[in-house]
């Protein structure tokens, strides 16, 4: 029975890596004009920036420390200490790290008037993916502080507003009804902002899977909660990939906020969620997997035949128990009846439908 139970596995697996074979999805969005990914540097006309005058080496340390940043690296973090070791080998000129530091301070001004202030370290950092695509942390940061980078800027920090009142009040101990499976949700308005403010040819890239703007939003809102994917187990190739912008979530903003390294199940845990939902207490990474459901069934359209696939042969290989496929598949079939009908005709409608589908009573 169990070669049958492979034998049949493998097969529905064989059409999935036809149909995800290579990553399909790529949607980088920060409303920026005309700015794709080609590397170019941002010159003052675009941003707006005004020109900050030279500085010697104690001003640039001084302004950079103003700014918000940590003297070592905490988290990967360039810091103090790496912005000031480019400076002495000259890969950054001291006028370059100044207007660093304004436009981490008016990124500091700009994200507290829209409610929690995110930190300016965890806008300090380099990732390879940022600089493939032509980017780095200085780029980042001078277009975010432009007016073009506004929106944007507002939707991280409006959706990282609520995520950090749903985690106060998760680690006061006292009782809460608020709820990760709430927050969640709730987070789809700050996608849907986003998208109704900026126009699409402001994108840095789009993609033909794209093909709305509920699904835009879809996409969005998974990048702002989590950022991850999930691989095909058979190519370990990722089925959608966020980018660069793969980091710029909540869960990264609240590791920077702390100074504490931790994995989207233990940024989020799984309150709300009913228990059929859940399963065993180790399955708890069920808004990052309802996050990733959501998006392979509601953009690439597979169906969840394939998504069954995916839970079986991880249970047959051991990297997951068979309690644990049984709470995801009733998940994803959730999903699937509660949400994917109509969000494309009516996201709000079709999120209260899910919220309710998967709320414990």
């Amino acid at each position: 029975m169990k070669w049958l139970a492979w034998t049949g596995t493998l097969s529905c697996l064989a059409f999935a890596v036809v149909v995800l074979a290579v990553p399909q999805v790529r949607f980088l969005f920060f409303g920026l004009p005309e700015q794709r990914l080609e590397g170019s540097v941002f010159s003052k006309a675009e941003t707006g920036s005004a020109p900050v005058a030279e500085a010697n080496r104690v001003q640039v340390e001084e302004a950079l420390r103003d700014a918000g940043l940590s003297e070592e690296p905490v988290l990967g973090d360039i810091s103090i200490s790496g912005h000031l070791a480019r400076l002495d080998d000259g890969v950054v000129t001291s006028e370059q790290l100044m207007e660093y530091a304004e436009g981490l301070r008016t990124l500091a001004l700009r994200t507290g008037d829209f409610g929690r202030q995110i930190p300016s370290t965890f806008w300090d950092v380099d990732t390879d993916q940022l600089r493939a695509d032509g980017w780095d942390a200085y780029r980042v940061v001078d277009a975010l502080a432009s007016e073009e980078g506004e929106p944007y800027l507002e939707a991280l920090g409006g959706a990282y507003t609520r995520f950090h009142a749903f985690k106060l009040a998760d680690m006061s101990g006292g009782g809460t009804d608020d709820t990760a499976l709430d927050t969640a949700l709730d987070l789809f308005e700050a996608a849907i902002k986003l998208i109704d403010i900026v126009p699409p040819e402001h994108m840095l890239e789009t993609s033909e899977y794209i093909r709305g703007r509920e699904q835009a939003a879809l996409y969005l809102w998974q990048q702002l909660i989590v950022g991850s994917s999930r691989r095909n187990p058979l190519t370990h190739i990722k089925l959608f990939n966020h980018g660069f912008t793969t980091r710029f979530h909540v869960g990264t903003i609240w590791q920077y906020e702390t100074g504490i390294a931790l994995d989207n199940s233990s940024i989020w845990g799984v309150s709300g969620f009913a228990p059929e939902f859940v399963g065993p207490p180790e399955n708890n990474n069920q808004v990052e997997h309802m996050s990733i459901s959501m998006t392979v069934q509601g953009i690439l359209r597979e169906p969840l035949l394939v998504l069954e696939a995916f839970e079986e042969f991880e249970t047959l290989s051991g990297s997951a128990t068979a309690a644990e496929a049984v709470a995801d598949d009733a998940l994803n079939a959730a999903i699937q009846q509660a949400f994917i009908p109509g969000f494309e005709d009516d996201l709000p409608s079709a999120i209260a439908a899910l919220r309710e589908q998967l709320h414990e009573r």
